[in-house]
């Protein structure tokens, strides 16, 4: 873990909740105005997007705790936690907000002032932009999957923005059904981001191994250590920003002890210059006994 990750990760929280509020209120005077289905959809995911990210702040300051007696492995899988109830929360929403479009192409209310919904709305977009950029810039300094999965909230907001803009300004042309249909698009949109969160959160929880391609690169870097023979058993797992890394390593018979130790830790160094903050843990082994490990 980068020694900064906590910092950026806190900031991010606080940019979030900020931005979120805004925008909040923003939607809320905007569907007070217009009266329009996909307005509501929008200021409803909103809604959901402020609450996720208070619950996501509180969270992230239990999941930066460091290791302590009861977690040995530290408190990172919390942010695997709250993305899936994330998942949760924006499935509901989903399947509302479909009933609710479903609602509004039986009655076909006509939305009212439909170019004050489109100015709030592209105002909402430049926040929502400029909130994803910095986001963005976070998850690739710190790799934090809550901070992923809020950068994936608010980049879908961006696609919706977009739609309720076009829905809103069919309106204006007086095609009515935009505003419905486009609502219910906006629902599927919805479950479709909720399925692919609760995925990458349950490859977290489960200890999914690392990618095939960082596996391979472990893999040989491992192996350009000039006196490692063979790396077996590698296995590797996921908490939050931290990675677990656990191997064997073959190695000649006539190393000593203490040259195998000197071994071990070279490649730990290397495995933990690679992945910040890794925790590695490495069993030296023999070439004649090798063969005696599953492979």
């Amino acid at each position: 873990m980068q020694a900064d990750y906590p910092l950026w990760v806190k900031r991010s929280g606080y940019l979030t909740l900020a931005t979120a509020s805004v925008i909040l209120l923003l939607k809320l005077v905007a569907v007070m105005l217009t009266d329009s289905s996909a307005m509501l959809a929008s200021f409803t995911d909103a809604a959901l997007d402020l609450l996720i990210s208070l619950l996501n702040f509180a969270v992230l300051r239990y999941a930066l705790r460091p290791a302590d007696d009861n977690h040995s492995f530290g408190h990172g899988k919390a942010e695997a936690v709250m993305a899936l109830l994330q998942a949760a929360f924006l499935t509901g929403a989903a399947l509302l907000l479909l009933l609710q479009a479903l609602a509004g192409a039986q009655g076909q209310n006509m939305p009212q002032q439909p170019g004050w919904g489109m100015l709030i709305t592209l105002c909402c977009m430049l926040l929502t932009l400029l909130l994803v950029l910095v986001q963005h810039w976070i998850v690739r300094r710190t790799g934090s999957l809550a901070v992923k999965s809020d950068a994936m909230h608010y980049r879908s907001d961006l696609l919706m923005n977009a739609a309720v803009l076009l829905a809103l300004a069919l309106v204006w042309r007086g095609w009515v059904w935009a505003d419905w249909l486009i609502a219910a698009l906006i629902a599927c949109y919805l479950l479709y981001s909720a399925a692919q969160l609760a995925r990458e959160s349950l490859q977290h929880l489960l200890d999914e191994q690392l990618p095939a391609e960082e596996l391979r690169q472990i893999e040989q870097l491992v192996l350009a250590q000039p006196d490692v023979l063979a790396c077996q058993q590698l296995r590797t797992r996921r908490a939050g920003p931290k990675v677990f890394i656990q191997c064997v390593l073959v190695l000649d018979d006539h190393w000593t002890l203490k040259q195998a130790h000197q071994i071990v830790d070279a490649v730990e160094l290397q495995l933990k210059a690679r992945y910040a903050g890794a925790e590695v843990m490495i069993h030296p082994e023999p070439r004649s006994d090798a063969q005696l490990l599953p492979e």
